[in-house]
């Protein structure tokens, strides 16, 4: 089957549907004579072929190998590229779902799919509305990426937080199953049982929690084979103890700062200088007097992904008196994936950008390849999710979710954009 055959099967499919959906579903299929981004050699595939059966990828193999078969849909692809389908391992759909409304989220979880995008990571919110939208999302009743939530863990001194009262409507806010205060006198074991409970794919830990306590989360936690994810401070904790603690990932590069008893003063003498965002040469002779090298080593050693979200810090890059968190985050991020560590992609902006937009940032702002962008925007998700096992790479086995482009996005990031088609879960989408 040619690509135009498929188009215009497609768009029949589209003005057809009482649901207006730009999905077309075979039970087996094979991509042929496409390009393959290999996120683990870390080069391309010149003309393999990919077949897929139902929701999965059944075989990979070189074009010239491939037999065809009247069973099974071939779909040329000569000249084109497919990566695997994006991550964006830090979301929040559903912090206030009565003002944030489940249409919009709808909305913008089709946008990012449609962007290729195939599963996202929340990061805290309404359990209960994720729940459904999570649900929704994996029967296909909504147009949307695989979507992984969490069950948030804090000090009991968080929950006085806006976000958390919101997230907590009909409830109690730190008393919630997916969003709890822990003290010292918490009953853990039943803590992580029910935040497990709640469908989320593994529990954040945000604010005021003690070495402690995180790691007798961590500890039950991992009893009960749950990933935990954690802020990589977390104003007791440190992130050399968080790290070491067995968490999956830490998030926020800017905040390893703090591991430095005397980053309170730091970031004081930072503040005072009112840099505008331009005074290079100033901060790389701050950066030069910190050294995260351990911390660094200890991310390497217990293989904890960095989410960096840069999208986040270069919000600040103009800003007089938080330029620091963009100038120390952007250079943290590119010594710490120098050194080794692994960088996964997250947005957190509260979907006001996607993946793609912090794929490019980590590219144009801290100096990845475009192919480290690539593995950080799909592999290393995937691994910060815990779902590495089922998604993030093109392998046998796995789920079939991939991103067909126009153009090879090795040699310019920006071909990212150039979508011919997504596949999810074994579905094709046009986003045209």
């Amino acid at each position: 089957m040619s690509l135009r055959q498929l188009k215009s099967i497609i768009l029949i499919c589209v003005l057809t549907s009482t649901t207006v959906s730009a999905q077309f579903s075979f039970g087996n299929y094979a991509l042929h004579n496409v390009n393959i981004i290999d996120t683990s050699s870390n080069g391309v595939l010149y003309e393999y072929t990919i077949l897929v059966s139902n929701d999965k990828i059944l075989n990979i193999l070189p074009s010239k190998n491939y037999k065809p078969h009247d069973s099974v849909q071939s779909i040329n692809l000569k000249g084109k590229f497919v990566v695997p389908g994006l991550i964006d391992a830090h979301v929040h759909f559903a912090t206030d779902p009565t003002k944030e409304r489940r249409d919009n989220a709808e909305k913008v979880l089709k946008e990012m799919l449609l962007s290729g995008i195939t599963s996202v990571r929340d990061m805290a919110g309404d359990a209960r509305a994720l729940s459904s939208l999570s649900r929704n999302a994996l029967v296909d009743d909504i147009m949307a990426p695989n979507i992984y939530y969490s069950s948030l863990m804090a000090g009991t001194t968080f929950f006085s937080d806006p976000r958390t009262i919101a997230s907590a409507q009909g409830g109690v806010s730190g008393k919630m199953p997916y969003m709890k205060a822990i003290d010292d006198n918490s009953n853990i074991a039943l803590d992580v049982a029910e935040a497990k409970g709640t469908g989320a794919a593994g529990i954040k830990l945000y604010a005021h929690l003690s070495n402690i306590q995180v790691k007798k989360i961590v500890e039950e936690a991992k009893r009960q084979n749950f990933p935990v994810w954690s802020h990589a401070a977390l104003q007791i904790a440190k992130p050399s103890e968080i790290i070491s603690s067995g968490v999956t990932s830490i998030s926020h590069a800017n905040m390893l700062v703090y591991e430095n008893d005397e980053s309170e003063n730091l970031i004081t003498s930072w503040i005072d200088h009112k840099s505008d965002g331009k005074d290079k040469a100033f901060w790389d002779k701050v950066f030069e007097k910190l050294d995260f090298s351990e911390l660094y080593q200890l991310m390497i050693d217990h293989h904890v992904v960095l989410d960096a979200t840069t999208s986040v810090l270069v919000i600040y890059k103009n800003h007089p008196k938080m330029v620091w968190r963009y100038e120390i985050g952007k250079r943290i991020i590119q010594q710490a994936q120098k050194s080794g560590v692994l960088i996964g992609a997250g947005s957190d902006s509260d979907q006001s950008t996607f993946v793609q937009h912090e794929m490019k940032l980590l590219v144009n702002e801290c100096g990845f390849s475009p192919l480290e962008a690539i593995i950080a925007g799909t592999k290393h998700a995937a691994m910060a999710t815990g779902i590495l096992e089922k998604e993030g790479t093109i392998t046998v086995g796995k789920k079939a979710n991939l991103l067909i482009l126009d153009a090879n996005p090795m040699d310019n990031i920006e071909h990212i954009d150039d979508i011919l088609l997504v596949v999810k879960n074994g579905k094709l989408y046009n986003n045209k």
